[in-house]
C-alpha cells in the first residue's frame, strides 16, 4: 500500500511501539503502521508469532520483543530496544470469565496486572526515559466492556474502564508535550482472544448484539491508525467506540 504525500495517514520515517504484535489486534496495527511507512517495535510473550508478525511486515528496520510486560526485568530489557517513538499502540491484555463468588485476590490480580498495570507503568517507564517524543500519541485498546456490562465479566470490563479514566487523566497532564493519549473500545473482534471466550460461553447470542456483525482486527487497527497519526492531531482524552453497532442494541 502506498500513502500519498502529505496524507495524514503517512508513518514514514516514524517510530512506533506495539504490544502485543503477536497476533489479533497488535498484529494488524502493526502491519497497517509498516504498510503506511512506519518503522515498528512489536512485543510478546509468544516467541513465534511476534517472529511471523516482524517477517509479514513490509519495510524494513522493525524489530521485535519477546517479554512479559508484568516481569520488571522484561520491560527493562525492551527499554533499551526502543528509540525516540511517536507513538505507543497497547494491545497486550487478557480476558478470564468469572462468576462473583469465584473472585479472589490471585484472579483480580493476574487481569489487573496484565490490562491496567502493565500498560500504564510502561508507559511512565517510557516517559522517565525520554522515549516519547513531543508530539507522541499514546493509545490504549480499552473494551466496550468499559461501557456496557455482561455477566462474568466484572474484572475484565473493570480494567478496561480503568484505562478509560486514566487515559483522560494522562491527556491533560501530557498536553503541554502534545502528546495525546486515546482510548479505543472494541466489541467482538474475531482474534485468538475471542476464540478463548468461545471457549467459556456461547457466543451466538452476543453475534446476533452486532448489527454489522463481529468485527475483523483490521477494523480496529484503521482506527489505532487514525488515532496515532495527524488526523487526529486535535483528537486527545477521548475513547473511540468501535463496535458494529454492538452499544446501538
Amino acid at each position: 500500500m502506498s500513502t500519498p504525500q502529505g496524507s495524514p495517514y503517512d508513518c514514514s520515517g516514524r517510530t512506533y511501539l506495539v504490544t502485543g504484535a503477536a497476533s489479533g489486534i497488535g498484529r494488524q496495527s502493526a502491519f497497517l503502521i509498516a504498510s503506511m511507512g512506519g518503522r515498528v517495535v512489536g512485543v510478546d510473550r509468544a516467541d513465534e508469532g511476534l517472529r511471523e508478525t516482524i517477517r509479514q511486515m513490509p519495510g524494513d528496520d522493525h524489530h521485535g520483543v519477546v517479554g512479559d510486560l508484568k516481569v520488571a526485568e522484561d520491560v527493562a530489557r525492551l527499554l533499551p530496544e526502543c528509540p525516540a517513538l511517536d507513538g505507543v499502540v497497547h494491545c497486550a491484555g487478557v480476558i478470564k470469565l468469572y462468576p462473583l463468588k469465584l473472585y479472589n485476590e490471585r484472579r483480580v490480580g493476574e487481569i489487573t496486572d496484565n490490562n491496567w498495570r502493565a500498560p500504564v507503568l510502561l508507559t511512565a517507564d517510557l516517559l522517565r526515559q525520554h522515549k516519547l517524543r513531543d508530539g507522541a500519541s499514546i493509545v490504549f485498546v480499552s473494551s466496550i466492556m468499559s461501557d456496557v456490562g455482561t455477566e462474568l465479566n466484572g474484572i475484565y470490563a473493570a480494567t478496561k474502564g480503568a484505562l478509560v479514566a486514566t487515559a483522560r487523566c494522562l491527556a491533560l497532564e501530557l498536553a503541554p508535550k502534545r502528546i495525546r493519549v486515546n482510548c479505543i473500545s472494541p466489541a467482538f473482534v474475531k482474534t485468538p482472544m475471542l476464540d478463548h471466550i468461545g471457549r467459556q460461553t456461547d457466543l451466538a447470542p452476543f453475534e446476533k448484539r452486532h448489527p454489522l456483525g463481529f468485527g475483523e482486527p483490521e477494523d480496529v487497527a484503521h482506527a489505532v491508525l487514525f488515532l496515532l497519526t495527524d488526523a487526529s492531531r486535535w483528537v486527545t482524552g477521548t475513547n473511540l467506540i468501535v463496535d458494529g453497532g454492538y452499544s446501538a442494541t
